[in-house]
C-alpha cells in the first residue's frame, strides 16, 4: 500500500504548486461559490452575495481559456488513424464545445463588467455556454468509458493469463485515473444540467453537486506528493550484532 509523506514542507510545496495554477485557483473558488449556493439555498442574504461575488471573481482565472480548450484541434486537426474514427471525432468535438463554453462565459463576464450591454445577447451566450459545457462533459463520459473498456479487455486469443495479468497491473494506475475522470465528468454533466434546469433541481442540490465536482477537480489538479523515504531493513547479522553485549577482557593479576 502506497504511503504519503508526512513532511509539512512537502505538503506546503504541493499546496503552493496547486495555487500557482490559474485552473487550481479557479476550481478552489468554484468550491467556495457552490458551497455558498448550498448554504443560501437560492434565498437572498449574505451567502447569496458571497456566491455572486465569487462567481464574478472566477472569471479572471479563465482569460484565454477558449484558446487553450481549442488548442488540441488547432494544433492537431488531423484525425489519428490508429484510433477509432468515432472516438477521434468525439474528442475533437469536446475541444470545440469547451472552447464555446469558455467563450460564452467571457461574454457573460463582459456583461457583468458593463462592457457588453445587450441583455438578450448575454442570456443567449450564457445558455450556449452551459449547453456546450453539458455536451462537452458527455463527450468526456463517452471517451473515458471507451478507454476503460479497452484497458479492461479479457485476454486475447493466444495471450497467456500471466502475461495478461502483468499487462493489467501495469495499466492499473491509468485505470484508476480514468475512473476518477469519468466520475468527475458525470458530476459535471449533472451540474451543468442542473444549472440549465433540464430537470428541476433545488439550488441546494445544485450547490452540493457543484461542491463535489469542484473538490474532485482540485484533487485531480493537486500535485503528487512524494512517498516517504524508506529505511532499508537491517540484515540478520547486523541486527544480532547490535544486540550482543561487548565482551570484557579479563586482565591477569
Amino acid at each position: 500500500m502506497s504511503q504519503i509523506t508526512t513532511d509539512p514542507k512537502e505538503h506546503l510545496k504541493a499546496l503552493n504548486g496547486f495555487l500557482k495554477q490559474s485552473d487550481g485557483r479557479d476550481k478552489l473558488t468554484a468550491a467556495v461559490q457552490y458551497a455558498a449556493m448550498f448554504v443560501s439555498a437560492g434565498e437572498a442574504g449574505d451567502a447569496k452575495k458571497v456566491q455572486t461575488s465569487v462567481a464574478a471573481a472566477r472569471k479572471v482565472f479563465r482569460i484565454f481559456r477558449p484558446l487553450e480548450a481549442a488548442s488540441p484541434v488547432l494544433l492537431n486537426p488531423v484525425l489519428n488513424p490508429k484510433k477509432p474514427l468515432l472516438l477521434e471525432l468525439i474528442n475533437k468535438l469536446k475541444s470545440i464545445l469547451m472552447a464555446i463554453y469558455f467563450a460564452g462565459d467571457h461574454v457573460v463576464w463582459a456583461s457583468q463588467a458593463g462592457l457588453y450591454t445587450d441583455k438578450e445577447g448575454t442570456e443567449k451566450a450564457q445558455k450556449m455556454s452551459l449547453w456546450s459545457w453539458t455536451l462537452g462533459s458527455v463527450c468526456t463520459v463517452v471517451s473515458e468509458c471507451y478507454e476503460l473498456l479497452q484497458l479492461s479487455k479479457p485476454p486475447s486469443t493466444g495471450e497467456g493469463r500471466e502475461a495478461w495479468e502483468i499487462k493489467r497491473m501495469k495499466a492499473q494506475a491509468e485505470i484508476n485515473t480514468r475512473m476518477i475522470t469519468l466520475v468527475h465528468a458525470l458530476f459535471q454533466t449533472l451540474l451543468a444540467a442542473g444549472l440549465l434546469q433540464l430537470r428541476p433541481m433545488k439550488p441546494r442540490t445544485v450547490g452540493l453537486i457543484g461542491v463535489i465536482a469542484s473538490l474532485m477537480n482540485c484533487y485531480m489538479l493537486y500535485p503528487k506528493l512524494p512517498a516517504p523515504a524508506l529505511t532499508p531493513p537491517k540484515s540478520y547479522a547486523e541486527a544480532t550484532s547490535s544486540t550482543q553485549q561487548p565482551k570484557m577482557e579479563l586482565k591477569k593479576a
